[in-house]
């Protein structure tokens, strides 16, 4: 089982043209499942390995619709629903010509993630820690505990940084939390945000300073990452992105579910790289559903 720990949100999903300041601005909008955590553990579940995730809702209709939602990919929900606090809303506005989004984020309950709600982590086999966890208080103390179980227990853990915008006042406590940290998943801003550094391949060696073996996600351009003594870049297939909305989570749970059964990371990024490929080409950030 790997056991997934991050957001669950409503993603308000808008197809814009330029944005008609002051006034109406035509768009398509649609309501989505999303959220770093539940993006990446539909994914694994949608590879055919067990997955369990772990967060928080609101105690409203969009959590219940989030819940219900991730069940019916087969994932084990340990995911308590606040009475206080509403379920995570995330607009995310996208650009028609380029498929590039930005987001207004409301992360709601999610905030509220705290170490009582960290079960079963030692009955894992693999965990997955969403960075957005290290940037407010109660959450990184859940993920640390995480971490403290599975490094009792010889876990591996993997984590992603999640956002260029956060790092800029919460580097050195990612940086800090890398120790024991088996696999990361920057971007290439966020690599270079971390290293200093702009070449991806300079930034690959220096994150391979700071963690057994990070993985360089670098859009059109594929991934980066060291085999042995060997730097292998991935190229994907070129594809008319449409919404670039959770393809950096699809790569990571399809990345975790092929090593998880192969223990092999070129044939599990290659996985995720063509499974990124398709995302991309779509709306929303989920698999399909199963029959």
């Amino acid at each position: 089982m790997i056991t997934v720990i991050g957001d669950l949100v409503s993603d308000i999903i808008v197809h814009q043209d330029a944005m008609n300041y002051g006034t109406d601005t035509d768009a398509s909008i649609r309501l989505h499942c999303g959220g770093q955590g539940n993006n990446v553990a539909a994914w694994i579940a949608h590879e055919g390995v067990k997955c369990q995730l772990i967060g928080r809702v609101g105690e409203d209709p969009f959590g219940a619709h989030l819940l219900a939602h991730a069940r019916k990919y087969g994932i084990h929900c340990e995911v308590k629903a606040d009475l206080l606090h509403p379920t995570g809303k995330i607009i995310v506005m996208i650009d028609k010509d380029t498929g590039e989004r930005s987001m207004i984020v409301d992360r709601g309950a999610n905030l509220e993630l705290s170490v009582g709600d960290i079960v079963n982590v030692e009955q894992s086999k693999f965990i997955y820690l969403s960075g957005y966890s290290l940037f407010a208080d109660k959450p990184r103390q859940a993920i640390a505990y995480a971490k403290e179980i599975a490094q009792a227990n010889g876990i591996p853990i993997a984590l992603d940084p999640s956002s260029t915008y956060n790092l800029r006042d919460h580097k050195e406590i990612l940086l800090d939390f890398l120790a024991g940290i088996t696999f990361l998943f920057p971007n290439l801003e966020e690599g270079a945000q971390l290293t200093g550094e702009t070449d991806p391949t300079r930034i690959l060696e220096k994150l391979s300073e700071l963690v057994p073996h990070p993985i360089l996600k670098m859009g059109e351009e594929g991934c980066l990452f060291q085999e042995g003594q060997e730097i292998v870049h991935l190229q994907p297939p070129r594809v008319k992105a449409i919404d670039v909305t959770g393809a950096g989570d699809s790569f990571i749970g399809s990345f975790l579910a092929r090593y998880y059964d192969t223990q092999d990371i070129r044939k599990s990024a290659q996985r995720a790289i063509d499974i990124s490929s398709k995302v991309v080409t779509q709306s929303g950030s989920m698999p399909p559903l199963p029959d």
